[in-house]
C-alpha cells in the first residue's frame, strides 16, 4: 500500500453517475473522459473514490490569479463532463 497527499478538482464517485448512452463500468467512463481517481481508502469501491482533475500542491505564497483561473477552468470542465459542481479536496491518494 502507498499513500500520498494531493489535491483533485472534482467530487465523491458516490455522487457521480455514468450517462445512460454508456454501455461499461463506472471506471471505464470516468477514465474514457479523463478524469483522476484518488481512493479514499485502499480498495476503494468507485463510490468512495475522489474523481476529477489531479492539481500540484501550492504553498499559499505561490497561489496567482493565474492559478484560480485554472481551478475554475478544471471545475468548470469536470461540471461539463459530470453535471456535478466541482470542489477544490485536498485528499490522500491510497493505492
Amino acid at each position: 500500500m502507498d499513500i500520498s497527499g494531493g489535491m483533485i478538482v472534482g467530487e465523491s464517485g458516490g455522487l457521480l453517475e455514468v450517462p445512460d448512452n454508456f454501455d461499461g463500468e463506472f471506471y471505464e467512463w470516468a477514465e474514457n473522459e479523463g478524469l483522476d481517481c484518488m481512493p479514499e481508502h485502499y480498495d476503494a469501491s468507485p463510490s468512495r473514490c475522489y474523481y476529477g482533475f489531479t492539481v500540484p500542491d501550492i504553498p499559499v505564497d505561490e497561489i496567482t490569479s493565474d492559478w484560480v483561473s485554472q481551478i475554475k477552468k478544471l471545475a468548470q470542465e469536470f461540471e461539463r463532463i459530470t453535471g456535478v459542481k466541482a470542489r477544490l479536496i485536498g485528499t490522500q491518494d491510497v493505492w
